[in-house]
């Protein structure tokens, strides 16, 4: 913990110490660390301020993490067979999650002491700050405890506030306890957000949700929703997660949710300051092509006939056949030509994907003759300049209502604390495609990239239609891998740490292949390991150290 505990200490310097200045943050909100007045508002600021890397589609994540590291473990990136695949190429970027969400615990902890030394009069007006910068650093807490498992948590970040150096060696929360508690913390934070005040500067300091209270209790509930079924699945906490599920499903108006595309949760990119994003900046990176490769295991799922094979006979191979086959693929990549070495042929308009199961020639000829319209030569590429990459309109997405009714669909599904209903699982799936493909197709159609707005989006008949095909399709093996495979879709290249966790808690999508190397990480990992720095100085990481594999699977994962 020495890590942390000097990112602690630098980061409580730079809030009270720091000049103060009246330029705006991000030409609207006060960056905590400009100002000299440490309040609940400006902390609650700070709170997602550090957890921005999180929740931002933005360089932190689109080089060092999710390309290189959770988009190989999900597969929703592309990538070819090596002896060190399923190695991180940017270790840093992994344990920079690590300090960073203690970051922005400290914030938080800063936060919470100034609110509970408040009068009674001053909580009133400030609980709204404090419950809103509780829910995001909830969230960013456990996406960081699904890497590593188990971590300090209850008594970690007391340094600044009792200056005990001892004390301030943190020991490890079982993954589950703070799973368990923040669940249960959040069934009594949703409900609070429609009785608190709206604080004064509420609007102004919140840079999520813009002071709006309903959609910080939609939020809350929506967040609870999801970390609910996850441990509804297997593991220690399964009642705790279905019964959680049957109180918000059975109960909607006490427990709204994101159900609509105008309840999703995002940071607008506010094109200057600090909140000024490139939609999966890092991608672009020369000599990182691999970085945006195209996954074959998605094309896969998203066209009829499959990824582009030259050794097929199927003259429909790699080809999208509109009005069978998956339209966010329009959106997703750049399709490419090569001459097929078998027939002679100009193979065009295909989608090539990675394929770790091919020959090392094949996979050689793949990545050095193909050619894109762009000049791009190999494999596929995330398209630039259109409904994601470098669009300038794309909003830092934290929680869309897609997910949500995917995570309903299984609920309804699976009888996770409601009665099993095959018709309300087919409606919320249905719901779910539907609402992704017009999410993908709202953003490239207000992209100003010259790649975007290439093809026209589907009607709304043609929408409905594919998203109905989808419940009993013999491409899948059962109802479940429908939807779970559907939502790892809808994730895809955008949240990969999400995608990851749908594979190591259901296993599905069915048929993805992770072939063993002779590496020093021979296989797709369960976990990701501690910090050296951890190792180093904490001494309780010796209560971890049996458990610091790269294969220690999670309390909620499949254990098969």
């Amino acid at each position: 913990m020495r890590t942390i505990f000097k990112t602690l200490i630098i980061s409580f310097i730079c809030i009270v110490l720091t000049n103060c200045t009246d330029e705006d943050f991000n030409s609207k909100y006060n960056d905590p660390s400009k100002v000299n007045d440490v309040t609940v508002g400006n902390l609650m600021t700070g709170v997602f301020q550090k957890a921005k890397d999180y929740s931002c589609y933005d360089y932190g994540r689109f080089f060092c993490l999710d390309p290189t590291f959770l988009g190989k473990c999900a597969q929703t990136y592309g990538f070819v067979y090596s002896t060190d695949m399923y190695s991180p190429a940017y270790e840093p970027g992994i344990d920079n999650q690590w300090s960073n969400v203690y970051s922005c615990m400290m914030q938080y902890k800063k936060l919470e002491q100034l609110y509970l030394e408040e009068t009674p009069e001053e909580q009133a007006q400030d609980e709204a700050f404090y419950l809103a910068a509780k829910v995001h650093f909830y969230d960013y807490f456990t996406a960081t405890t699904n890497i590593f498992g188990d971590m300090p948590f209850s008594k970690a970040c007391t340094l600044p506030f009792n200056n005990d150096v001892e004390a301030a060696h943190a020991p490890f929360d079982k993954a589950e306890d703070i799973y368990k508690t923040i669940i249960e913390d959040l069934k009594a934070i949703g409900p609070r957000f429609r009785e608190v005040k709206t604080p004064r500067n509420f609007n102004t300091q919140d840079f999520i949700n813009n002071g709006d209270l309903d959609k910080w209790e939609r939020y809350a509930n929506s967040l609870r929703l999801r970390l609910a079924l996850r441990v509804a699945t297997q593991g220690p906490l399964v009642e705790v997660g279905r019964n959680a599920i049957k109180e918000i499903l059975e109960n909607p108006e006490t427990y709204p949710l994101v159900e609509e595309q105008s309840n999703n949760i995002y940071i607008v990119n506010q094109k200057s300051g600090q909140l000024n994003f490139t939609a999966g900046s890092g991608l672009g990176d020369v000599g990182w092509e691999s970085n945006r490769w195209a996954s074959g295991a998605i094309i896969d799922r998203m066209l009829s006939h499959g990824a582009y094979d030259m050794n097929s006979n199927d003259t429909l191979s790699g080809k999208y056949v509109k009005g069978t086959d998956d339209p966010r693929i329009l959106l997703y990549y750049n399709a490419t030509k090569i001459v097929n070495r078998n027939t002679g042929e100009l193979d065009s308009a295909i989608y090539l994907g990675t394929n770790l199961t091919i020959s090392d020639d094949v996979t050689e000829y793949y990545r050095t003759q193909a050619m894109d319209e762009y000049g791009n030569a190999g494999f596929s590429q995330i398209t630039q300049y259109g409904f994601f990459w470098n669009n300038d309109k794309f909003d830092m997405l934290i929680v869309a209502s897609p997910e949500v009714h995917f995570n309903i669909a299984e609920a309804y599904l699976m009888g996770y604390g409601v009665g099993k209903d095959e018709n309300k699982a087919r409606e919320a799936l249905e719901k779910a495609i539907a609402q992704s493909i017009e999410l993908y197709y709202y953003y490239d159609n207000i992209s100003t990239g010259q790649n975007a707005r290439r093809f026209t989006a589907p009607t709304q008949e043609e929408i409905v239609a594919f998203a109905a095909s989808k419940w009993d399709s013999d491409e899948y093996v059962d109802h479940l891998d429908a939807i779970i495979t559907q939502k790892w879709l809808h994730y895809g290249i955008l949240l990969s740490r999400e995608a990851w966790n749908e594979i190591r808690r259901t296993g599905y999508p069915s048929g993805l292949v992770y072939p063993e190397v002779s590496g020093i990480v021979p296989n797709v990992p369960d976990r990701w390991r501690y910090p050296q720095s951890e190792v180093n100085y904490n001494p309780y990481y010796k209560d971890v150290q049996s458990e610091d594999t790269y294969y220690t699977k999670m309390f909620w994962a499949k254990q098969d």
